[in-house]
């Protein structure tokens, strides 16, 4: 069937990339992102048509609020099949909610997601459930919520070399820090997971009252057109750490750095603890972060083994002076180490810094945790939604540690760091 549909004519060509990632078996999730009526729900919609005719599988369809289903998936996936000229091939039907492919008898389930427990029971005796579109993904407030959808979806090995496929759709919430944001703006992607992010510039059927509209906007609110429309992280306005520079840092750079830094933040069960090593050059105000350990329940002796064994306790690191025990005990095991000094005002002084320096290169291969923490890190929001001057204080860790590390490089005659 899906061959006597032209799809390159249904299906818009900003899309293309998109339709071919979804025949590669070794994608799992498929993420669609972007402004506002940029075709991520009716492409989408358009893919899962094609598979519910070509394969004899269900496909899940979630919102996180089971009311907003029929006017919003439920009409889209109906649109979609009107637009392919397929309307004669389907079945609708509203209690319980499905749209089901004549020809075979599966089709399009709908939940909704305002219990993600209730999940764990759900089951397709007929036909099996092989793929999830969860819509608005943005509207579930952990990763967590969606985790216990799939793994109740994820069991039995599928027949017939089938393979699961998860679909997300969402406008990017403002904040960076939310959890989608985090996961997918990241530059560090897991190797199941393809990304494609739209605009509304590459619709073509868009309403010219529409454009016009956008247009407004953008002339108005700036900010808000760059969220709403192009579907940027934009935060409080203003992004931490336009400095940076994610590329693979070579044995042979390593080896004629000699501008070396380190820093230590403590964290044991619940916070990390982190270790950076660096180098900093101070001609071209470049900060390279080149190694780190990092992790939870990493006891003080582990650690040091670690540095001896990479030759890093010869350079002295400086580390939160909160925990002058484990300084002393880093010390008895052959660590060179000093605590960092603290003052007022020096944590928003150090972020400055940083935020000042023209290049922070990391290794995200490296350093994928740190490359992490300096991507997604966002501006501390007051009770009234104004952005303070000051970074969030959590998944903060690695920020920390390198401002630590370069304590005596920022410091001022009346500013000292902690």
């Amino acid at each position: 069937m899906q061959s006597e549909i032209k799809t390159d004519e249904l299906v818009l060509e900003s899309f293309w990339d998109f339709w071919e990632a979804c025949y590669d078996p070794y994608f799992t999730h498929f993420v669609c992102k972007g402004g506002r009526n940029s075709a991520k729900s009716t492409t989408i919609s358009q893919r899962q048509d094609f598979d519910i005719i070509d394969n004899p599988i269900n496909v899940l369809v979630i919102r996180k609020i089971e009311k907003d289903i029929y006017n919003t998936v439920y009409q889209q996936l109906k649109k979609s099949i009107n637009l392919m000229g397929l309307q004669d091939e389907f079945e609708y039907y509203k209690s319980p909610m499905r749209i089901v492919y004549k020809a075979r008898g599966n089709g399009f389930l709908f939940r909704g997601a305002d219990n993600p427990g209730s999940f764990k029971s759900i089951t397709s005796s007929d036909f099996p459930i092989t793929q999830i579109w969860f819509e608005e993904a943005d509207q579930f407030r952990t990763e967590d919520e969606l985790q216990i959808i799939i793994d109740s979806i994820l069991r039995e090995k599928l027949p017939n070399d089938m393979t699961y496929k998860f679909f997300y759709s969402y406008n990017p919430p403002p904040r960076k820090a939310h959890w989608l944001n985090k996961k997918y703006e990241s530059r560090i992607l897991p190797s199941n997971t393809y990304v494609h992010h739209s605009y509304y510039y590459n619709n073509p059927f868009l309403a010219e009252q529409t454009i016009q509209e956008i247009e407004r906007v953008k002339k108005q609110n700036l900010k808000k057109y760059e969220w709403m429309y192009l579907g940027k992280a934009t935060g409080g306005g203003i992004v931490p750490f336009e400095n940076l520079v994610f590329r693979k840092i070579t044995d042979e750079e390593i080896k004629t750095f000699d501008n070396i830094r380190q820093g230590i933040d403590w964290g044991y069960a619940v916070d990390p603890f982190c270790f950076l090593r660096m180098n900093f050059d101070k001609t071209r105000r470049k900060l390279y972060i080149y190694d780190e350990i990092y992790g939870v329940k990493l006891s003080n002796r582990y650690v040091a083994s670690k540095m001896i064994e990479k030759k890093y306790n010869f350079v002295n690191t400086i580390a939160d002076s909160a925990e002058p025990k484990s300084i002393a005990e880093m010390r008895e095991l052959g660590i060179k180490i000093t605590g960092a000094k603290k003052g007022e005002g020096s944590v928003e002084y150090g972020e400055k810094w940083l935020d000042d320096l023209d290049e922070i290169v990391i290794d995200p291969e490296r350093c994928p945790n740190a490359a992490r923490e300096f991507e997604n890190i966002d501006y501390q929001i007051d009770k009234d939604g104004n952005q303070k001057a000051k970074l969030e204080d959590k998944d903060n860790h690695s920020i920390d540690t390198a401002r630590y590390g370069c304590e005596n490089d920022m410091r001022k005659n009346t500013i000292e760091f902690f």
